[in-house]
Formats: structure tokens, C-alpha cells, sequence
């Protein structure tokens, strides 16, 4: 495998009809409008590099994008995506020899299938994730997806795309077993040990050429309580935005290995990928630290009338079975999501979380399937789905004072009491270094530390939750907001726990030291 990271050659053009002039550089991965002359502003980066291409078939593969981005070979182009934040691939064939790569990508939210303008995070452009090539096999294993099946004996079954007439299969680098005109095997793993947040433990499958990477977990969402390899769990954790005010949303694998294991190392055992797919380096990190994980293709409180237009409806279900497919393997994946805050209390979005829950379920039996709805109390879809999430901030956006916050969380532990449900969203916004003797008075750190600690000793103590997900790890890019307290001050959502150059705030060290007690309190009963 080739990587192409590094320094291309850079074009800015207003608009994807101009043509470019390559007259500066730019680093891969990064975002163009981060920071700097372009901060901010919407049009085409064009990305430029010679490449040496060896004989016989290849793949580029990029591993993040935003908002729209496509490949060209010699000015050919190769292929095309709006997907968001996901990986794109292209397979050619070429001559032997060096020929020009040209990768162009924009943010214009104006007529992007998935992206509007009011979303709450900011829709960023440029190559988020590194760019590799490497030659396609004559009969590759296109697809090999590991369905843990039994964590007491082991059993697994693999699910194999491929025309390959005899596979060789072997766990661990240990003996081959050899198997022919076979595309779904139910195998026992060999000295198997199960994963779990406490002991991440992982395996490695080799089917052909193709290696992947598995822990041995299972999940059971049948009845009130989520239970993970058989026990209840309580999910603590986080949501959190791929975002820095320098990187933007192409952050660097040492920033999102920074950021797991400062949420590990709190106490979390659980984060929420807000609102796209996850890198795979991400995964990677939480696969072996043990960190919980939910995943959601692109959307963000979309209207009944956004619900019913077929091109939104049909690039969500194409974005959320390839996050599923991308993202099959990884232990860490707990939960599917989808359609975050959505209209939820009308025939468009019944509709739209029936198609998405039918996906789910369909690719992947495996794991649960929900949606984050803010309107509990007029929700027609909680009957769809497996988990009843919720986006709720009494004492924040309503005008309940903060001491009727554990009673207002009470209340909605109570509905649908024969599903599993967690609190997909509660918080409140601060300003780093706006102090106040006042603890009561909003964006002041003490206010924001007192709101997250109410929070969790409740959901903690109520065995109506089976968790929650604080919003958010970190301050993140958004629109430029007003100074009232519904808007977005600095242009930042600035209910991060820590800041968005990852300084804590109160309510950070507020949440380790309850979970702590919480801990201590369990583990001496």
C-alpha cells in the first residue's frame, strides 16, 4: 500500500466550473477553510500530485472528505461522492508508469443532497483522512464481516463477498482450514477471549489475502435494560464533534487519540459519533481502549418536508449501509444511528425511521438501531425502534429552574418501559474562563459544573436509564450565533465539557469526580 499523504499541489476556485491554477500547496489530510486566507469561506479545493502507477489493477481510497469531493486520472474522472465524512474508493486500471491525481472538493451546502445550512456543526471542505493506493487482487475478498454470534463458545459467522471458488481461513495466525464455493462460514474461534470495556481483548480472522480485526462480544437489547455479553450495562459517555478551530474536522491521529483516552480515562465507557461517520483510525483507538461507540450517517433535524424528498431519503440510506458495511468489524460499535432529531412526530419521519431501522436490521442483526428524538412526549417512532434515545435539556433550552432537572429526567425514564433507553443528549453551555460567585448564572463554568453533575448522579441512580450521553466532549465549529443564550457565541456550540483547544472547564472535573463516587459507592455495595 502507497501513501499519499503529504504535500500536493492547491487550487482555489469559486466555483466547480472554473478552471484551476495550481499556484500553491497544500497539506493532505487537511481542511481549506479551517483557517487562514480561506477561513471560513465556501468554494473548490484542487488537490494536485503525480502519482507512479504500477501495472495491473488499483484502488484510491480516501479516507474522509467533506462536503462533496471527486477523483480524476489525467483528467478522467473516476469517481464521485457527496457522502460526507466518508471514505471514498476508486478502482482503476492505468499504464505503468507516472500520471497526474487530481482530487477536488468543496463545501458548498447550497444543493448538497444531505448538508443544509442551519445544521448546528460546521460543514467543513477538504481530504479530513489519509489517501492511499494499493493493487486490487484479481479475486479479492471484497467484503469479510465477522457476526459474533455466542460469546460463551465462541461461535462467529463470517459473511463473505467474494468469487474466489476455495477460501483458506485461519484465526490468530494459527492453522489453515480450507473451504470451497463458501460465503457464509459458522466457525468456532479458537482459545477465544471475550471483548469487553474492561479487558478489550481482539482477535485477528485471515480469509484469501484479506486480514480484519474482531473482538468477541455480544449484545441483547430484548427487554428493558441494554445488556452487554450477558450483564446490564450503563452507558456513561460523550458526544463528540471531529472539530478543532485549526484542523477543522481533518484532525490529526494524535488529536483523536488524545481525546479517547482523556474520555477512558474519566471514567466514560462510551462516546457518540455527532452527526456523520467515524474515521477508521477512531475506531481503531476504541476498539483496543474498550470505549463504547454509537454511529450515525450524515443528518440533523430534518423537517417533515426534507423527509419526504426522495434524493435526501435515498443518499441517507445509501450513507448509512456503507457506515455499516465500513464499520461492521469493529467491537467498539454498539449502536446504529440515524436521523438525529428529526420530525419525528409525523407521517414523514415514521416513514423515514421505518426505511432506516429496515437497513439496519437487514445488514446487521448483530446490533441495536435507534435515532435521537428531541420531542419525547409526541414521538410516533419509538415503537420502531431498539433503543428509545433521547435529546433532552430541561434547564437549559426550557425554563425549568436547574433543581427540576432530576425530576424532569424521571419523567421521561418512564417512557416505553419495555425497551432499553438512554439520554442521547443533555447539556449546557459555557464559556471557558467566565467565572461567577453565582452558581446559577448561565455560561459561568460553575453553572455548566453543577447542571453536569445534577445530570448524572440522576440517570446514575434511575434504573429506568440504561445511559447517557452528555453534549459535549468539546466545543465545535458551527455557525456564527448570537450572545443569547440559545445562540452560538464565537461561532462555537459552546457546550463542550472542555473547550475547543481541549481545556477543561469545571464541569469536566464536576463529571470525573461523580463518576468516581458513583464507582467507589457500586463497588462497595
Amino acid at each position: 500500500m502507497l501513501n499519499l499523504d503529504g504535500l500536493w499541489e492547491f487550487a482555489w476556485t469559486e466555483s466547480l466550473s472554473e478552471t484551476p491554477r495550481y499556484d500553491s500547496f497544500a497539506a493532505v489530510p487537511g481542511c481549506f477553510d479551517a483557517a487562514g486566507l480561506r477561513f471560513n469561506r465556501r468554494g473548490v479545493g484542487w488537490y494536485r500530485r503525480k502519482i507512479a502507477v504500477p501495472a495491473g489493477k488499483q484502488r484510491l481510497v480516501i479516507g474522509s472528505f467533506g462536503l462533496h469531493a471527486a477523483v480524476f486520472l489525467d483528467g478522467k474522472k473516476l469517481a464521485e461522492s457527496f457522502l460526507a465524512w466518508s471514505p471514498l474508493e476508486a478502482d482503476f486500471t492505468a499504464a505503468p508508469g507516472e500520471h497526474e491525481l487530481v482530487i477536488r472538493t468543496d463545501n458548498f451546502i447550497a444543493g448538497h443532497p444531505l448538508f443544509m445550512d442551519r445544521y448546528d456543526f460546521y460543514g467543513f471542505g477538504g481530504i479530513f483522512d489519509h489517501v492511499t493506493l494499493c493493487p486490487v487482487p484479481a479475486r479479492e475478498i471484497r467484503r469479510l464481516e465477522v457476526l459474533p454470534l455466542d460469546h460463551t463458545t465462541g461461535e462467529i459467522l463470517l459473511r463473505i463477498d467474494t468469487d474466489a471458488p476455495v477460501l483458506t481461513v485461519s484465526f490468530d495466525n494459527g492453522p489453515v482450514r480450507r473451504f470451497e464455493n463458501a460465503r457464509e462460514l459458522r466457525l468456532q474461534v479458537p482459545d477465544f477471549k471475550v471483548w469487553s470495556p474492561e479487558d478489550p481483548v481482539l482477535h485477528t480472522v485471515r480469509v484469501n489475502e484479506r486480514s480484519e480485526t474482531f473482538g468477541l462480544r455480544t449484545l441483547d437489547w430484548s427487554g428493558p435494560r441494554l445488556k452487554l455479553n450477558g450483564k446490564e450495562i450503563k452507558l456513561l459517555g460523550v458526544n463528540r464533534h471531529e472539530s478543532h478551530p485549526e484542523f477543522g474536522a481533518a484532525t490529526p491521529d494524535f488529536l483523536i487519540a488524545s481525546d479517547l483516552l482523556r474520555i477512558k480515562q474519566a471514567g466514560l465507557n462510551f462516546v457518540r459519533g455527532s452527526h456523520y461517520p467515524q474515521r477508521k483510525f477512531f475506531f481503531d483507538m476504541c476498539d483496543r481502549l474498550g470505549l463504547l461507540v454509537w454511529e450515525e450517517p450524515l443528518s440533523w433535524g430534518n423537517r417533515s418536508e426534507e423527509l419526504a424528498v426522495p434524493r435526501f431519503l435515498d443518499t441517507l440510506a445509501e450513507q448509512l449501509e456503507l457506515t455499516i458495511h465500513t464499520s461492521f468489524n469493529h467491537p467498539s460499535l454498539i449502536i446504529h444511528g440515524f436521523l438525529n432529531e428529526c420530525a419525528s412526530d409525523s407521517d414523514e419521519g415514521v416513514r423515514a425511521v421505518g426505511r432506516m431501522m429496515e437497513i439496519c436490521h437487514k445488514l446487521d442483526p448483530t446490533r441495536p438501531a435507534t435515532f435521537a428524538g428531541n420531542r419525547p412526549l409526541r414521538d410516533r417512532c419509538f415503537d420502531l425502534v431498539d433503543i428509545v434515545s433521547m435529546n433532552v435539556y430541561p434547564g437549559w433550552y426550557g425554563e425549568e429552574p436547574l433543581d427540576a432537572v432530576p425530576a424532569k429526567l424521571a419523567e421521561f425514564a418512564r417512557l416505553c418501559p419495555e425497551k432499553p433507553r438512554v439520554v442521547s443528549e443533555i447539556g449546557a453551555g459555557a464559556i471557558w474562563g467566565c467565572h461567577s460567585e453565582e452558581p446559577f448564572v448561565p455560561w459561568s463554568e460553575e453553572f455548566q459544573a453543577k447542571y453536569t453533575a445534577s445530570v448524572l448522579r440522576s440517570v446514575m441512580d434511575d434504573p429506568g436509564w440504561s445511559g447517557v450521553m452528555l453534549w459535549q466532549f468539546c466545543n465545535a465549529n458551527t455557525y456564527t450565533g448570537t450572545v443569547f443564550k440559545t445562540g452560538r457565541p464565537r461561532g462555537f456550540n459552546n457546550k463542550g465539557l472542555l473547550d475547543e483547544y481541549r481545556r477543561p472547564k469545571a464541569a469536566w472535573r464536576a463529571l470525573k469526580n461523580v463518576i468516581e463516587e458513583w464507582k467507589n459507592s457500586s463497588s462497595s455495595k
